[in-house]
C-alpha cells in the first residue's frame, strides 16, 4: 500500500459474503481521508475454513464472520431427491447433504438406512417389470408356433421345444408367487435353444 492507495476487502452487498480486495480512493476534499466503497472494510478477513464461507453480518461485534456453506446438491429427506440449494448459512429441516444411496434407503434422522419394506417392494417391483419384459421377448415364437399349426405348415419348433417354451412362460407366470421370489437368482431358466432363435 502507497500513500496513495489503500487496499480494503468487499462483501457482496445483498449476502454480505467476502469477494476480495478492492482499493480506496484518497479523498480529493480532505488530506489523509478515503474514499471506501459500500460494504468494503479495512479489516482483512480470515481464510475460510472447509465447508465454511467468511461474511460481513451487520450487527455482528466482528467485521467478518464464518457461516456454514452448503450451497450446491442437497437432498430431501423425504424421498431423497436432489435440489439445488443457493443460500449460506445451516441445512434447512427436511434437507441433508448425504446423497440417500439408492431407492430402498430411507431417513433415519441422522442418516440413510436400509428399509427393508421399502427394498422389498422395489425388488418386486423391478423383477416383476423383468418378467413382463421376459414374457414379451419369447412372445414372437409362441404366436409363431400357433400360427404354423392353425395353417397346417410345417412348423419350426418341435413338439418338445414348443413344450418347453409353454412351460416357460408359465413359470414367468408364476415367478411372483414363487419362494424364491423376488431373488434375481431364482428367477425361470429359459430353455438354451430360445437364444439361437432369430425372428
Amino acid at each position: 500500500m502507497s500513500e496513495s492507495t489503500l487496499v480494503v476487502y468487499q462483501a457482496h452487498p445483498l449476502t454480505g459474503e467476502y469477494i476480495g480486495p478492492t482499493q480506496a480512493d484518497p479523498d480529493p476534499l480532505e488530506d489523509g481521508n478515503w474514499l471506501i466503497p459500500a460494504m468494503a472494510f479495512a479489516e482483512a478477513p480470515p481464510v475460510a475454513e472447509a465447508g465454511f464461507a467468511v461474511v460481513h453480518v451487520p450487527g455482528e461485534a466482528q467485521v467478518w464472520s464464518q457461516v456454514p456453506d452448503h450451497r450446491g446438491l442437497l437432498y430431501q429427506i423425504e424421498n431423497g431427491l436432489p435440489v439445488e440449494w443457493r443460500e449460506l448459512g445451516a441445512i434447512p429441516e427436511g434437507l441433508t447433504d448425504q446423497p440417500c444411496p439408492g431407492p430402498a434407503y430411507s431417513w433415519s434422522g441422522e442418516a440413510w438406512e436400509v428399509d427393508e419394506v421399502l427394498q422389498l417392494s422395489v425388488l418386486s417391483s423391478a423383477e416383476r417389470s423383468w418378467r413382463d419384459a421376459e414374457i414379451e421377448r419369447v412372445k414372437w415364437l409362441r404366436e409363431r408356433h400357433r400360427d404354423e399349426v392353425d395353417s397346417a405348415r410345417p412348423t419350426t419348433l418341435t413338439a418338445r421345444q414348443s413344450g418347453e417354451l409353454l412351460d416357460y412362460v408359465q413359470a414367468l407366470r408364476d415367478w411372483p408367487a414363487a419362494s424364491q421370489f423376488p431373488d434375481p437368482e431364482g428367477r425361470p431358466i429359459p430353455p438354451d435353444w430360445i437364444a439361437q432363435q432369430s425372428q
